[in-house]
This record gives C-alpha cells, structure tokens and sequence, in this order.
C-alpha cells in the first residue's frame, strides 16, 4: 500500500477502533467538544454544521492556485450538504474541460453534467481497482487535486490514500475533518514531511481541513 512509503509511522491500533470514524476519549476536538460547536455556530443538541465558510474557502484557495492547469478532479465522499458541499466548490469554479470525477456509495448522480464534464459514480472508494476501470472509462488516469472526504476511520483513510498513485507531480490532495476525526486527524500528523509539503489544519475551530503536495515540487 501507497501509505507505507508515505507515513512517519504505521497509525493503526489493531483494534476495533481502526474502523470508527468517530473521536472518543483516544481523540478529543483541541478546542473542546461544547466550545468547538459553539464557535462554528452549532447547536449542541441538534448538531455541528458538517462544511464552514471556512472549510469552503480554504479549498477554493487552494483550488484557485492550480486552477488553469488542472485537468481533472476527484473528490472521494460528495454532495452531502448541499449547494453548501464541497462538490459545488469544484464544479462552480472549475474550467469547463477539467473533468470532475465524484465516489459515493449512495446515488449523487443529480449533480452529473456531461456537457460540462461532470461524472459521479455509486461506488466503494475501496474497491480501487473496479474505480480505476471507471476514471479509464472516461479517459481519466491520473489527478491534478483529490479531495478525501468519505468515511473517515484510521482503516478507510489508508485505502483512501492509495488513490495518490494517480496524483500529478504538481497536484493537492485535500483531507476534511482533520480536527478531531481518528482517519485524517492521524494520517495527516504523520505525513513524511520529508515527502510531503503539509498544511496541518486551516480551520482549526471547526472539523478541520488539510491540504498537502508533493513537496519535491516548492
């Protein structure tokens, strides 16, 4: 697996944990579970907003930088909160030809738009050998940005990674929920600075996003 060059360390615990995608006594939000929704503007006792303004920004920042040469886009967990998702971020700004590749296991296809070269696909972003068959369908074999957003235990984020095979040499990968999520929160803390160019967390009083490059290329 891809992962086993990429990190400092091996993050599983060999225990159930590795498959939760939850935090718990192991892993605490730094800013408190009731504070951490009272600053995002949540309500304690019916939820925490999944996207901020802050989450949305820092992605269209970092999408912004390599817009005009970006050719194609995978976001692996999409279309859930609406025109509040981070889907709409990629879809409203992209150019017209860069082609937007979305994986979910539950049916996003009211977002597709061939004449503007938008495709999801009801799939297991674990089954990556059946979802490369899908990228080759659309002529798609390697990404520019890979936005992970899907389920987010310490095992799926691993499987998840794989999909950086595909990364071009100047591409992003993006990560959400890295504040308090077991799969992102550790993945990301134990990236090979060596390998990677790692921004830890642009939105640290919410669920947190996160954005690396290869960082041969600074």
């Amino acid at each position: 697996m891809k992962w086993e060059q990429d990190l400092t360390r091996d993050i599983r615990t060999f225990t159930d944990y590795d498959d939760q995608d939850r935090f718990c006594d192991l892993l605490k939000h730094p800013n408190g579970y009731d504070d951490f929704a009272i600053k995002i503007g949540g309500d304690p006792q019916k939820g925490y907003a999944e996207v901020t303004d802050c989450n949305r920004q820092a992605l269209l920042f970092n999408f912004l930088r390599i817009k005009e040469n970006c050719k194609s886009i995978l976001e692996i967990g999409i279309g859930r909160n609406g025109k509040d998702s981070f889907s709409y971020i990629f879809t409203e700004n992209k150019n017209k030809d860069t082609v937007y590749i979305g994986i979910d296991l539950d049916d996003r296809s009211f977002l597709n738009d061939e004449i503007n070269n938008i495709h999801t696909f009801k799939s297991d972003s674990s089954d990556y050998s059946n979802n490369l068959k899908l990228f080759e369908s659309l002529n798609v074999h390697s990404f520019d940005f890979i936005f992970i957003d899907g389920w987010h235990s310490i095992n799926q984020v691993l499987r998840d990674w794989e999909y950086t095979n595909l990364l071009t040499d100047n591409g992003i990968v993006g990560f959400h929920d890295v504040s308090c999520h077991p799969g992102p929160y550790y993945f990301v803390k134990n990236l090979n600075r060596d390998k990677w160019l790692v921004g830890e967390n642009c939105c640290p009083y919410d669920w947190g996003v996160s954005f690396v490059s290869k960082k041969y290329n600074v």
